[in-house]
């Protein structure tokens, strides 16, 4: 009986043994570190101590406090942070102005020790006088392109009556101040009343200042605190990075004998190059110049560009580059040292597009006979296209019909184009498969004659095609790929042909952006046509443009519904 119980405990002992193993630890802690008191207690007034204390339920870490607590009203030196057992000690270096509510903002400042958990916004909040301000403003800032929420932290300031300058914010510190949150949305809280300017701005330096170079959003209507905020009036502010560029010569150098490459900071409008016998061509974003010196051996030249804004005379000489294969590209995409003729159609082009050739030096002179031979090789079926060169000289367009899906064999023979050099082509063989594209149809109507950029933009929000309109219009999109689109209008006020961004220096707002009100799902093969009525406010429109919700006797009142951040 004993030998029994004494196998029987062995047993027992042994499934313990192998049952051993560590705690799994439960699930992995994922929620931020919450506030749990503070020293002295949150909403105090008549504050006056140098410091104060906040307590969480675990410990927590600072992430560069210095940039990430927000002070309103800003204070001329900044506090010092610091972590004390499950807390945070902030000390004050300032004088405390008398009567006023101070409000710390905590923005990803604070992170639980363990697992790095960010508690999103925590605010403390005092008066150095007996009463608390309570009244508040809420808003939206984005981008003026794509209204989405701008990519940077945005600042936004708040100025008071006593300074009525039209660039307040790039001179004087703010009344009060905050930051947007990952959706572009801002708050003021606890502010007294009264009338304020609102100024957003990247502020990258931290300065509180508006400096040349950064992005800002503004409005000219006065803000109006209020004691509650009603959601259907908020107002929305397009921010924009101004265009503080003019124009001048990048780069001017010989690229190789008898080749010079100028490149311009903006595109070039009129351009006239003075100097000795040359040929030039502009590229297709007209900020890079190539010119063919006729002395085709020439290492140095004397010459003057003049254009909108530009008069600058270049005085150039050639110097061997060490780098290897150091040849420079042309606007047709190849170089000086190329052959004299290349295929710029590849392998994905489209069936319904026309296919090019490019050259590497101007064309003088062309064969009127001058064809491709385009062989079928599924069915071996052969016809003659002709080659037309275009203006420029630099390119020519076979005017072939071709099926998608099928693949051609494409010669051309040599001899049939003379450069300006006297120099003739080689032959060219090439092959590719045509592919299929969609094609978007928009019928366009314009309320009133003002000048509009049709844009055609992909889910990132890249310009695909763009096209002028300033009456009502067809416009046809050819060659778009299979994917999701919006169509969007610019209402170029300059008339420069594309989207001009707003300047704060100069109270210029950002040219108005209309987003068609839907995304259009394109496909290989498909004709999409779509109606769009522009110049009223309809269901089918997105309008970008700041809201003027509330106004009232040139106040704007703010009365959002919903908690702090």
């Amino acid at each position: 009986m004993r030998r029994a119980t004494l196998i029987l405990a062995l047993t027992l002992l042994a499934a313990g043994c192998a049952k051993q193993g560590y705690p799994t630890g439960g699930p992995k802690d994922m929620a931020p570190p919450a506030a749990v008191g503070a020293t002295p207690a949150n909403a105090t007034r008549e504050f006056g101590a140098k410091q104060f204390y906040i307590e969480f339920d675990e410990y927590v870490v600072l992430k560069d406090a210095t940039n990430n607590v927000l002070v309103s009203p800003p204070l001329k030196y900044k506090p010092e942070y610091t972590t004390k057992g499950k807390g945070i000690v902030v000390k004050l270096k300032d004088t405390l102005q008398s009567n006023t509510t101070y409000l710390f903002q905590f923005k990803d400042a604070i992170a639980d020790f363990t697992e790095g958990n960010v508690l999103p916004s925590y605010e403390y909040v005092f008066s150095t006088g007996g009463q608390m301000d309570t009244m508040m403003m809420e808003g939206r800032v984005v981008d003026a392109l794509t209204g989405k929420a701008w990519k940077e932290t945005v600042t936004v300031a708040a100025y008071g009556s006593s300074d009525t300058s039209d660039t307040v914010a790039t001179h004087v510190q703010p009344t009060l101040v905050t930051r947007c949150d990952k959706e572009g949305r801002f708050a003021f809280h606890y502010i007294p009343a009264g009338r304020y300017r609102i100024v957003a701005f990247e502020d990258a330096n931290r300065n509180l200042r508006l400096d040349a170079t950064e992005a800002a959003a503004w409005d000219s209507v006065w803000w109006a605190a209020a004691d509650s905020i009603d959601s259907t009036a908020i107002s929305t502010l397009l921010i924009s990075a101004p265009d503080h560029r003019k124009q001048r010569v990048l780069k001017s150098e010989f690229a190789a004998p008898g080749l010079i490459t100028i490149v311009t900071q903006l595109p070039m409008q009129a351009p006239v190059l003075a100097g000795e016998a040359m040929e030039w061509r502009l590229n297709p974003g007209r900020d890079t110049m190539r010119v063919w010196c006729m002395n085709a051996k020439c290492d140095s030249a004397v010459v003057t560009l003049t254009d909108e804004g530009l008069n600058d005379t270049l005085r150039l000489r050639y110097r061997q580059s060490t780098k290897k294969g150091n040849r420079g590209t042309g606007s047709s995409g190849l170089t000086q040292k190329d052959p004299l003729m290349k295929a710029l159609c590849s392998g994905s082009t489209a069936y319904y597009d026309s296919l090019y050739i490019g050259f590497a030096n101007p064309i003088a002179a062309s064969d009127a006979k001058a064809v491709a031979r385009v062989l079928n090789t599924k069915d071996s079926t052969r016809a003659e296209y002709p080659i037309v060169l275009d203006s420029s000289g630099m390119r020519a367009r076979i005017q072939a019909t071709l099926k998608s899906g099928e693949t051609y064999s494409i010669r051309i023979a040599d001899s049939l184009f003379t450069d300006i050099y006297g120099e003739m082509n080689d032959s060219l063989v090439f092959t590719l498969t045509p592919k299929d594209y969609g094609i978007l149809i928009l019928h366009l109507t314009v309320v009133g004659g003002q000048p509009l950029v049709v844009e055609v933009v992909d889910k990132n929000d890249t310009v695909v095609q763009r096209q002028p309109a300033v009456s009502s219009a067809t416009l046809k999109f050819t060659h778009l790929p299979a994917g999701d689109y919006r169509i969007r209008a610019i209402y170029d006020n300059d008339s420069n042909g594309r989207w001009t961004p707003g300047n704060y220096r100069l109270q210029r707002q950002p040219e108005k952006i209309v987003y068609q009100g839907k995304t259009l799902q394109l496909r290989e093969k498909w004709e999409m046509e779509e109606h769009w009525t522009l110049g009223e406010r309809n269901a089918q429109s997105k309008v970008l443009i700041g809201g003027m919700k509330g106004k009232l006797d040139g106040i704007k009142s703010h009365t959002l519904t919903g908690g702090k951040n």
